[in-house]
């Protein structure tokens, strides 16, 4: 995790080979065998690693993974925050302000807008007001956009938001008017251009460089 700054699972933390096994110890003391692991970076810092761990030896779902990396994602937007208004001498103001910033279950209510956004705009004939629905979901994303969102295309984009939503290919297919077979297409471009190597990971590396909320 702190090499590859990416959210990392072992289904047998004492076994798996791709880790350091720095805390051995302490997960046997535990007993705690799955284990999840997600980078909280602020400013391209990294401020530390929030785990999540059971007692069984089943791989944790993406449901987990997505609410643990949530969670990550909201103590970077607190710790973000605070930073910025302790630069400015308010420190009581960075706690207020903390404090309202939006739950993951917010955050889904988000996304699931934006994707939906997305998939409305691709339905209308009237070319001003798909213009205007893709510039409102243009306002949903991070501000800070890095080069790597040019190079998505708008009909990866309508993918991948499908995606976030937990379509499978058949129903992206459906909610796009596309075959399953151009929805491969796409995530496979889409993985190949973010170097992920799952539907899962392309998701959270948009998410990461502000492609999607």
């Amino acid at each position: 995790v702190l090499l590859t700054r990416r959210p990392v699972g072992v289904s047998d933390y004492t076994r798996a080979k791709s880790i350091s096994h720095d805390f051995d110890a302490q997960m046997r003391e535990e007993n705690l065998h799955s284990i999840v692991a997600v980078p909280v970076i602020v400013r391209r810092d990294l401020r530390g690693v929030l785990y999540a761990g059971t007692h069984s030896r089943e791989r944790m779902g993406d449901k987990i993974l997505e609410e643990v990396i949530m969670t990550a994602r909201c103590l970077e937007q607190d710790l973000a925050i605070n930073q910025a208004l302790r630069g400015k001498g308010d420190p009581a103001r960075a706690v207020a302000s903390s404090s309202r910033s939006m739950s993951g279950a917010e955050w889904e209510q988000v996304r699931a807008t934006h994707s939906k956004l997305r998939m409305l705009a691709n339905k209308v004939d009237d070319a001003g007001l798909r213009r205007d629905l893709n510039s409102l979901c243009d306002q949903m994303v991070s501000p800070v956009r890095l080069k790597q969102v040019a190079q998505l295309s708008a009909r990866e984009l309508d993918v991948l938001s499908c995606v976030a939503l937990g379509h499978t290919n058949l129903e992206a297919a459906e909610e796009m008017g596309i075959g399953a077979e151009t929805v491969k297409s796409y995530l496979r471009s889409v993985m190949r251009k973010l170097g992920a190597h799952t539907r899962y990971e392309a998701v959270n590396a948009a998410r990461r460089i502000g492609a999607l909320p």
